[in-house]
């Protein structure tokens, strides 16, 4: 029986279960190729309140094959005179958790979700215990930082020539490196990465059931349209974090700009982050205050039955739900930037422009908007192509020959 562990940050156990992403949490079994899975958020305890932010790691079973451990940012509340050495502490205690759980479950491979913090223990782990290590690189993290402005992770790194030193450290050491797509695997190879351990795992296998029905047959959205004020209106949407590096400020742009040019349109904001009251406050001066409307976090139920209601997908920088709203079967509208060239192929499955060149956004937009047949065929195209792209069990085949390689 083979096992796995795996140090993620992405999502705490809470925000697994409220964003409906079980799925994600099930893939990591891959079709039953792993009989054992450890899960580890090492840092959950920083989206915790008050004590619960110290003392032990939370260790939930989540079905008889799959552990999800949740670390904490330090022991308890009186070492937090010493910050440092209260989260030190903390981690520590979670190594040697993740230790002794191997004992029992015999780990086969350690998969890291960054090349930084998770890279530092995910390799030191994998040295104590013997086992292979696999980095899943989902970011061009350098673009990131260039957006920001800020180290990936200024509270433990502070400076970002020392997050590069500790990537050029952990991606040689990686025995598989799979990027999300083309271009996160090549960022890879450019910081150290071994081009002959290098592969890409595509996000198919991620997506919850319902983006893969045909959206024709999908739960009706009369109702979530109505109470957004959106029913019987032409609307374009954009799925992203509210956070620098996702731009979603050129999505309100371009909702302004249509409306200027006489187009009814509305704009729906799904998502939630650091920059909610700087959109909001940008969509007021720009005088798109009743146009824009920012719908939070919702469930992947929500966005399967409402995206397919959408006249154009409007995508800065959409990572996961690119492939999403493909499936949804509307045109996409995107910046020639980080992995969307490989979902939109210019003039098929919608239209590629110059990265911050938001008025082209616009521009393509209102063509849609105006050749409604036009936009059809390539929402029809958007979602055959990703059909085929992402296809789960072929991509999961694939993820299996890859961990057999290492594990022989």
């Amino acid at each position: 029986m083979r096992a796995i562990l795996i140090l993620d940050m992405s999502y705490t156990l809470k925000m697994f279960k409220e964003r409906q992403q079980e799925q994600a949490l099930e893939s990591r079994k891959l079709g039953g190729y792993f009989g054992r899975v450890i899960s580890v958020h090492p840092l959950a305890g920083l989206f915790d309140s008050g004590d619960e932010r110290f003392g032990a790691p939370v260790i939930t079973q989540l079905d008889e094959s799959h552990v999800f451990v949740e670390g904490k940012i330090g022991v308890n509340r009186i070492w937090n005179i010493i910050p440092p050495l209260n989260f030190l502490l903390a981690q520590i205690r979670l190594i040697r958790i993740l230790i002794e759980m191997n004992r029992d479950v015999k780990v086969d491979v350690i998969r890291i979700g960054d090349p930084y913090y998770l890279g530092l223990m995910g390799w030191l782990l994998a040295k104590l215990i013997r086992v292979p290590l696999v980095v899943r690189v989902c970011f061009r993290y350098d673009e990131i930082v260039r957006v920001t402005g800020k180290p990936v992770m200024p509270r433990l790194f502070r400076f970002r020539w020392v997050e590069k030193l500790v990537e050029r450290f952990v991606f040689p050491r990686c025995d598989l490196i799979a990027g999300a797509n083309e271009d996160n695997m090549r960022y890879a190879l450019e910081n150290g990465g071994r081009s002959e351990v290098a592969t890409i795992f595509r996000y198919g296998n991620l997506i919850h059931v319902n983006h893969w029905q045909e959206p024709s047959i999908r739960e009706n959205a009369d109702k979530i349209l109505v109470e957004q004020g959106l029913l019987e209106q032409k609307f374009v949407v954009t799925v992203a974090r509210l956070e620098p590096m996702k731009s979603v400020e050129d999505a309100i742009r371009v909702v302004a700009e249509l409306n200027r040019r006489g187009h009814c349109v509305k704009g729906l904001i799904v998502g939630d982050g650091t920059l909610k009251k700087e959109l909001e406050h940008l969509a007021t001066t720009l005088g798109a205050v009743n146009a824009v409307i920012f719908a939070g976090n919702r469930t992947q139920e929500w966005l399967a039955t409402v995206l397919p209601r959408a006249t154009v997908i409007i995508s800065p920088h959409m990572g996961r739900a690119l492939t999403e709203a493909a499936l949804a079967g509307v045109p996409i509208v995107a910046y020639n930037y980080d992995w969307q060239r490989e979902v939109v192929v210019d003039g098929e499955t919608g239209y590629l422009v110059s990265n911050k060149d938001w008025m082209g956004l616009s521009d393509k937009t209102e063509h849609i908007l105006t050749h409604p047949a036009s936009g059809k065929i390539m929402g029809k195209n958007a979602r055959e192509k990703v059909l085929e792209m992402m296809n789960p069990e072929r991509l999961e085949h694939h993820e299996q020959n890859e961990y057999s390689k290492i594990l022989r």
